[in-house]
């Protein structure tokens, strides 16, 4: 194993921890990772991954009042979903970060049923989902627009990044396909037990990828819902995250409750054109945490780079083998 594929790992104490996020900042290595402690302190950490030197160093530790569920950054700022354990009920707070460790909220607030926040790059809107409702918030104007309402429930909720008005949610085994322009919602089946994350492809329209609990990875084209276009069936876990790299979308890593890491080419399905018959595979298995990973993200700092969170508090990071490297390159 040559030096740029050893793990890099950090640990947050006695701190169980369930999301990790990549903050976009030029081509540096940031992640945010959020506490999840009933009767804790919880607290952000913001940790910068140095690669020529193979060391984590931390650049905030910023204290937040609840169980955080959930982080989304939009460049300096990061919106926290978190469970405020005296009233029990979700709350958003925006957290601007400065220099030299130091960080201001800009906002703090009630946000009963808040599952993402979605921040579109190009944008000064963002969405907020709930498990009933999306509403767009203008960061301008200060300004809000319910774009949709349901009286059903949902669980997750992610944009298609190719085509801002078309959205999916989860409504537990189902997928649900709505275009904010219609009412009509696609609603089907797929997974036979809930679905734990969802993916767009960043760079091939229409497609993204589920992770259930029913151990199996699924690709979809959401045009065409009938069956899948691809099927991870030999997993034995439940599947709690899947990610595509954000460079090369043939790489998506997959997440399991028993502390592995499955790094997976899937050509076959990515924008990438098959120069050969050469059959989709698993490119490296990472065993470097103990327990349950809740949270997974790529950087977008470089392509090669992946950050994990253990449940029991460590972050690891790790590297895409270098001679998968060659492949996609040369």
């Amino acid at each position: 194993m040559d030096q740029q594929t050893q793990p890099v790992q950090i640990s947050f104490g006695e701190q169980n921890c369930r999301c990790v996020s990549n903050i976009v900042i030029n081509k540096r290595h940031i992640f945010a990772v959020g506490t999840w402690n009933a009767k804790k302190n919880n607290e952000i950490y913001v940790n910068e991954y140095l690669e020529l030197e193979q060391k984590i160093v931390q650049l905030h530790k910023i204290p937040i009042n609840g169980m955080i569920e959930k982080i989304i950054a939009k460049k300096e700022q990061l919106y926290v979903i978190y469970i405020d354990p005296q009233q029990k009920k979700t709350k958003l707070c925006c957290i601007e970060l400065a220099e030299n460790g130091r960080y201001q909220v800009n906002f703090d607030l009630l946000y009963e049923g808040l599952t993402n926040v979605i921040c579109p790059e190009d944008e000064s809107n963002i969405y907020l989902s709930s498990n009933k409702s999306i509403i767009q918030f203008d960061l301008n104007k200060l300004s809000f627009d319910n774009i949709i309402d349901d009286n059903d429930l949902y669980n997750l909720c992610e944009q298609d990044p190719h085509h801002k008005n078309l959205f999916v949610r989860s409504q537990n085994n189902y997928l649900c396909i709505q275009d904010t322009r219609e009412k009509k919602v696609n609603k089907f089946k797929a997974h036979s037990l809930q679905i734990l994350d969802i993916d767009f492809n960043p760079n091939k329209q229409y497609y993204l990828i589920t992770g259930g609990e029913d151990c199996l990875a699924k690709v979809w084209d959401i045009r065409k819902t009938q069956y899948a276009i691809k099927s991870f069936e030999d997993l034995q876990n439940s599947v709690l995250q899947a990610k595509f790299n954000k460079f090369h979308d043939q790489l998506v890593s997959l997440s399991f409750d028993d502390g592995t890491i499955s790094l997976y080419n899937i050509t076959s399905v990515s924008s990438v054109p098959q120069l050969n018959k050469e059959d989709d595979y698993l490119v490296k298995q990472y065993d470097e945490h103990e327990d349950s990973i809740y949270g997974l993200s790529w950087s977008r700092g470089t392509a090669w780079v992946l950050a994990s969170i253990g449940y029991s508090g460590h972050m690891i990071i790790n590297t895409v083998p270098t001679t998968e490297k060659y492949k996609i390159l040369l």
